[in-house]
């Protein structure tokens, strides 16, 4: 009898567990009722105000035009370029000045009328600004045949105003593309008011791939430009004979050793703490590709193969480039006097400001 009730109490226990999801879950139709409370109000009490925030307010007014495809969006691919706030609803940027831009008003109506050019397009000013601008037509056409009874058929044409916003400090403008007539001649080529934005997104973002590109342009220009060097023999504290540089000791250490690889020397080693060089040189010779090729000869010291040294030290003009032989004496002055232009060779080879 004892194992008997046991195994009653496991099968029960069993029993509950299972049915235990049915035996908390509601019934679909009581639930239904019970959200359904109808309440009786007397007669001589106001009806309770009754939340509608989630209420849908009936409307007659007709569905509106959707989209069948993503909208175009404005692309901020030059350096220049920002979204702005109402990028979204507009065909509109801002671009800020920067090193590259330089004086940004003049750059960008010159870029705009350049993209224009390219694309064989009349723009013309419509401003004594010359901050409001027209378009010509921009046409679109459409291929149609095959191989040599291809043709292209025009679909449609548009007129856009450019219009540039400057900021009081000159230093941000906004500019907006807004579609001014739209001609079409094929009915597909119809435009609704998200195509319309779309094309005004799209001429907008040929705007500023062209000031990405002049952008471009100008940082290579600046690349292959020769820096300036104000590079001079002079005399250090001591009355000795050495080179100075206008820029601080930091920049010149952090700019010598591509000097020294025009000039064909070997850096040894280095003492950070006393700006100090310990380097080899030997005369750099001509290769017969260099001579093929009629490359310029790589520049001569009038110094001697050997071991030197090339001390750094501050001054008030900014830094003195002290050459030493092996020994830690100063080099002659005829010798650095006969440096110089092989230096200053050097250093506009590679493209280092000293």
């Amino acid at each position: 009898m004892h194992y008997w009730k046991k195994s009653c109490i496991t099968v029960s226990l069993a029993t509950v567990l299972l049915s235990g999801c049915s035996l908390f879950k509601d019934d679909p139709d009581s639930r239904a009722q019970r959200q359904q409370v109808n309440l009786d109000i007397p007669a001589d009490l106001a009806t309770p105000r009754q939340p509608g925030k989630y209420d849908i307010p009936q409307s007659e007014n007709l569905i509106a035009e959707v989209a069948d495809k993503s909208p175009v969006l404005v692309l901020a691919t030059a350096s220049s370029s920002r979204i702005t706030d109402e990028a979204e609803k507009l065909a509109r940027v801002m671009f800020e000045r920067n090193d590259l831009t330089g004086d940004l008003i003049p750059f960008l109506t010159t870029q705009i009328a350049n993209y224009f050019a390219a694309e064989n397009i009349d723009i013309n000013a419509t401003g004594s600004d010359n901050l409001s601008l027209e378009s010509g037509w921009i046409k679109n056409y459409r291929s149609e045949g095959f191989w040599f009874w291809k043709d292209e058929q025009q679909v449609d044409e548009a007129r856009y105003a450019i219009n540039i916003e400057p900021r009081p400090h000159g230093r941000t403008a906004t500019v907006t593309v807004t579609l001014l007539e739209h001609r079409y001649f094929d009915k597909q080529a119809q435009l609704n008011k998200a195509a319309a934005r779309d094309s005004e997104v799209a001429l907008l973002n040929g705007l500023i791939n062209q000031v990405a590109i002049a952008e471009i342009e100008t940082a290579i220009a600046n690349r292959d430009r020769i820096p300036e060097v104000g590079f001079e023999p002079g005399l250090n504290s001591e009355g000795e004979p050495a080179f100075i540089t206008q820029q601080s000791i930091d920049v010149t250490w952090s700019q010598l050793e591509p000097v020294f690889e025009q000039l064909n020397f070997t850096v040894n080693d280095i003492n950070r703490s006393a700006f100090t060089y310990y380097v080899s040189y030997s005369k750099p010779g001509r290769g017969m590709w260099s001579t093929l090729l009629g490359q310029e000869p790589p520049p001569v010291l009038p110094i001697a193969d050997s071991d030197y040294q090339i001390v750094l030290q501050r001054s008030a003009a900014g830094t003195v480039i002290n050459l030493l032989n092996k020994d830690g004496k100063p080099l002659a002055a005829d010798t650095i006097v006969a440096a110089y232009q092989p230096f200053v060779a050097a250093i506009r080879a590679a493209k280092v400001e000293l």
